[in-house]
């Protein structure tokens, strides 16, 4: 089924994009692989080549419509995987993730209705979009996002359902938990298990925000990618949204425990002010995703340290 799509990947060149493209590697064939980025080239061009696999990237530059336009065309499911900010850099500036993020994702959407692409892959962010709870958190649970950046997310999520019921465009949605994992660029400010890796490798002492209290869900990038592959194997008329989220929730605290069992060693911590841009505490049901995914298996997570820290030794 695989063979008769054309799939194409926006954010290709990200962490998620470049793990996702490495799975759609796996698949052997299918008629073309269409990358977008806004380098001047796909960082693993080569790994493709001695794949043998027919591919074309494209460099664009989502805030400039003419950058893409009429390049869409030839692509059946689009992943769309960009993402130009985090929760903490536009708390403070909400006009600057609406001009960033919002308004280039409904311009491209008007591409996408008049460009014959026959489904949207969207990741979206499940620690923004629903806000704190305790409770665990299923798809059709009440959305209270208090950031910007959630807001954004999940104004986008309504622009996809009315996409689709103006120019009939399927959507899937997969809201996505705290990932990690190998390869990850934690400049940006995301990446808890990453950071705290670099900094035990560096000899720096681990800063986090608060006490530790915060809990979220955490879910290897290899297992993410997979998931995402798995979208082939769906209808391809149907549109859904998913948790994707592993079974490991877990607080800062504990998250840091874990890390010096695992590696048998003691972790420095520096502890910061909150900041008001967190949520607190979220707890995400999976079982929507495992029940239609049946043959997921998670990476358990003492598994994914180990692979993650290896990665950066």
């Amino acid at each position: 089924m695989e063979s008769t799509y054309s799939i194409g990947v926006i954010g290709a060149n990200g962490f998620i994009g470049q793990h996702l493209v490495t799975q759609l590697t796996h698949l052997k064939s299918f008629s073309k692989l269409i990358l977008f980025g806004t380098k001047d080239k796909f960082v693993q061009e080569e790994k493709l080549n001695s794949e043998h696999i027919s591919f074309e990237y494209i460099q664009i530059n989502l805030k400039n419509k003419a950058s893409y336009q009429n390049k869409l065309k030839k692509i059946d499911i689009l992943y769309y995987l960009a993402s130009e900010s985090i929760p903490a850099n536009t708390w403070k500036s909400p006009a600057s993730e609406i001009n960033t993020n919002l308004i280039p994702f409904v311009e491209f959407l008007e591409e996408v209705s008049t460009s014959g692409v026959k489904k949207i892959v969207f990741s979206s962010s499940a620690g923004t979009i629903y806000g704190p709870s305790l409770k665990k958190i299923t798809e059709t649970s009440d959305k209270k996002p208090f950031n910007p950046h959630g807001i954004t997310k999940l104004s986008m999520e309504y622009f996809l359902e009315y996409n689709r019921v103006k120019n009939g465009t399927p959507y899937e949605i997969y809201r996505l938990s705290n990932v990690y994992g190998p390869g990850q660029d934690t400049t940006k400010g995301l990446g808890l298990i990453n950071t705290l890796l670099e900094n035990i490798i560096q000899q720096k002492p681990v800063s986090i925000f608060g006490e530790g209290e915060n809990i979220r869900n955490y879910i290897h990038v290899k297992d993410v990618s997979k998931i995402l592959v798995h979208v082939l194997k769906n209808p391809i008329e149907v549109s859904d949204i998913f948790n994707l989220a592993s079974n490991d929730t877990l607080s800062i605290k504990q998250i840091i425990r874990l890390i010096e069992k695992t590696l048998n060693l003691k972790i420095e911590i520096k502890h910061l002010p909150n900041r008001s841009s967190d949520n607190p505490a979220i707890r995400l049901s999976n079982q929507k995703l495992i029940s239609t995914f049946p043959s997921i298996i998670f990476t358990p997570i003492k598994q994914g340290i180990l692979d993650t820290y290896n990665s950066l030794i």
